[in-house]
């Protein structure tokens, strides 16, 4: 089953696809059951404040650091690196077409995803030997 959010994002207001695994979905659907439903600036938001305001991005930045810093996770960045560099140089690194990458992070040019293909010498190794068959 594809599992989905749709979401508004940046300042040209697009739409985006956000992909999210079958536990994220149930885990969501948990969460929409128990939280009540809040007029927000004219807006019904997935998530808002104990305030019932809209989270800020700089308030996104501070609980994520907050937990980043709880799990003791030393790598530099945000929730961006996190969620779209990560994302994209796990999936190239575990052997996904950087085509396929290049739409789901909704790059125009294949140079801007090319810069994630700083590949894992295992996955170098592995396509070298699956890839060159005499």
């Amino acid at each position: 089953m594809l599992n989905f959010l749709s979401t508004r994002r940046g300042s040209l207001h697009r739409d985006d696809i956000v992909y999210i695994s079958e536990e994220c979905t149930e885990t969501l659907r948990t969460y929409l059951k128990m939280r009540p439903q809040i007029e927000v600036e004219n807006r019904f938001p997935l998530f808002y404040t104990d305030s019932r305001n809209r989270w800020s991005n700089g308030d996104v930045n501070r609980m994520f650091t907050y937990y980043k810093n709880k799990a003791r996770i030393t790598k530099q960045g945000g929730p961006h690196v996190f969620s779209r560099h990560t994302t994209a140089t796990l999936m190239i690194a575990n052997g996904c077409d950087c085509r396929i990458v290049k739409e789901i992070l909704r790059h125009k040019d294949i140079h801007t995803t090319l810069r994630y293909a700083h590949v894992a010498d295992k996955t170098k190794r592995n396509s070298y030997e699956q890839y060159l068959v005499l």
